[in-house]
């Protein structure tokens, strides 16, 4: 007979952690934040690697139809079938290209796709302009907006998007991951899942874990106090919130004249435009039209009190603005991508900041990372010195920086409970009308951002390997030394400096043309050296 096994205390504290280990939404989470980190981290091998998953993909998807038309039941319709050839033909076609040469079978891919949507979201938008169903006009012009937008995006960079694709979605796959690893040790801690984790799908794990972080009542009008001007206090809350704004204006465009970070980070933290703007986003996710309103005429209210200011102050000082130099206005006037994810990580900060009260005094960080009030007295300035495309720029960072805070934030509050789940189960529809608009706002954003990125990369690009060819042109052993090397359209500077003479100028530009592929002038500055020595008196 088996004795029985001893029992060991341990087991106690081991089996509810490997439970939730084994949980299967803790498995497809870790998966997901596993794949996502990795496509992150070998960005240049991660944009082949899903190129050739789509030929393959398409390879496949192609020989089901191939064989379905030859080898189909005879009671199909021949249409039918002639159809299911074509299209199998087309994605065998389409996976050769890409197994061949994957980057560019997925710009052309992007590409069509581009144009696709053009031509599409233009008809939708004009059938929302002209059509007779006046209920769903809004989401109808929002969604052809979004995707004419995505599409002329897709048409004319598709290299930057593919990349932008790629990397979005390796981030949305660590965040869904996070939340599905979070879930998962949740039900297997408390085992209040009303459904089988490994049967659910991803929409029902995320409407679960919406219901399940729900703040309640009492607690969002809480911090619905701090997010909203109203009674009781309603005239002594907003005549604050207004003396801060005009000081935090005064601060930053004063910063901005004596180009002076410290002063302008000064700004950011008195700056109160962060709460109407988090205010609106609670209030889209949470079917508050009321409080949506009056929190995007504050906002409205507020950026031009901000701009009139600025312009006024910088009239008045007699200060000399060097447009081209000061790094206040330098750094504010040429936004790209990279300033939009900014917005959107500070948005999501400044979002679960509100809801978590653990976090709650590190708003003032995110005051700092995203820059509200600095771009307007820069708006200001810029006009006031007759600079209307800096002016332009400084607003366009504005409303980047708006609008993405406004995404993020709604995201992380119907993520983060602020959201009532009832409502958004009641009022689904009315939520995504209400935020739509920004979405289609955020893709007309995205186009100018992405044309400035795309020339920011493609110029550093051609300023690397110019320097590469200016290195090997003057060789290992040369006592010449690389002052600078700017590439502007189709003329190379090359500035050096040392003793000797440089080679052949002619070659140099030989050797750049045929690393651009096309002709190139080139400017060559040589600064002589000159080394005088005088020995100490008496010195042997």
């Amino acid at each position: 007979m088996t004795e029985p096994t001893p029992f060991q205390p341990g087991d106690q504290v081991a089996r509810p952690h490997l439970r939730q280990a084994a949980n299967p939404a803790t498995v497809k989470g870790g998966l997901a934040v596993a794949l996502g980190l990795l496509v992150l981290l070998l960005p240049d091998l991660s944009v082949s690697v899903v190129s050739l998953a789509a030929g393959v993909g398409l390879g496949v998807s192609g020989l089901f139809d191939v064989t379905f038309a030859i080898r189909g039941r005879r009671r199909r319709r021949s249409g039918s079938r002639m159809l299911a050839l074509l299209r199998g033909l087309t994605a065998i076609a389409a996976s050769l290209l890409f197994l061949v040469s994957a980057r560019d079978a997925l710009t052309v891919l992007i590409s069509l796709l581009g144009f696709y949507l053009l031509v599409r979201g233009v008809l939708t938008v004009v059938a929302g302009l002209v059509g007779k169903d006046r209920s769903r006009r809004g989401l109808r012009l929002a969604g052809g907006v979004t995707s004419a937008t995505f599409g002329l995006l897709a048409a004319t960079a598709p290299d930057t998007l593919a990349a932008g694709l790629v990397a979005g979605t390796a981030v949305a796959a660590i965040l869904i991951g996070s939340i599905l690893v979070a879930y998962g040790l949740g039900v297997a801690r408390t085992q209040s899942g009303d459904f089988d984790p490994a049967s659910a799908t991803l929409a029902e794990i995320l409407w679960d874990w919406v219901r399940s972080v729900d703040l309640g009542g009492d607690r969002r009008e809480a911090l619905a106090e701090s997010l909203y001007f109203e009674a009781p206090g309603r005239a002594s809350k907003l005549t604050a919130w207004w003396v801060m704004l005009l000081l935090s204006v005064a601060i930053a465009t004063f910063a901005v004249l004596a180009d002076s970070t410290a002063v302008v980070i000064g700004a950011m933290l008195v700056a109160p435009l962060m709460v109407p703007i988090l205010g609106l986003a609670g209030a889209l996710v949470n079917g508050w039209s009321r409080r949506a309103i009056e929190s995007t005429l504050l906002v409205a209210a507020g950026t031009g009190t901000a701009v009139l200011l600025s312009y006024a102050l910088s009239a008045w000082m007699p200060v000399a603005v060097a447009f081209d130099s000061n790094t206040q206005i330098t750094s504010r006037v040429n936004p790209t991508l990279l300033d939009m994810l900014i917005a959107a990580a500070a948005g999501a900060a400044g979002a679960f900041a509100t809801v978590n009260s653990r976090v709650a005094n590190s708003i003032a960080g995110v005051a700092i990372a995203v820059a509200l009030v600095p771009p307007l007295s820069v708006v200001g300035i810029s006009l006031g010195a007759q600079h209307p495309d800096d002016a332009r720029g400084a607003f366009l960072l504005f409303l980047t920086n708006f609008v993405t805070i406004v995404l993020s934030a709604s995201t992380v509050f119907a993520l983060g409970g602020f959201a009532s789940a009832d409502r958004l189960r009641q009022r689904a529809r009315r939520t995504v009308l209400t935020i739509a608009p920004f979405a289609a706002l955020a893709m007309l954003v995205m186009l100018p951002l992405i044309f400035t990125s795309e020339g920011l990369l493609v110029s550093s690009n051609q300023q690397r390997q110019a320097h590469g060819v200016v290195d090997a042109w003057l060789g290992k052993d040369s006592t010449l030394k690389v002052v600078n090397v700017t590439v502007a359209d189709a003329q190379v500077r090359v500035d050096l400096i040392g003793p000797n003479d440089a080679p052949p100028i002619d070659e140099l530009q030989q050797a750049l043309s045929d690393e651009f592929g096309r002709p190139v002038g080139v400017t060559l500055s040589v600064a002589p050296v000159t080394v005088t020595q005088m020995d100490a008196p008496g010195a042997p």
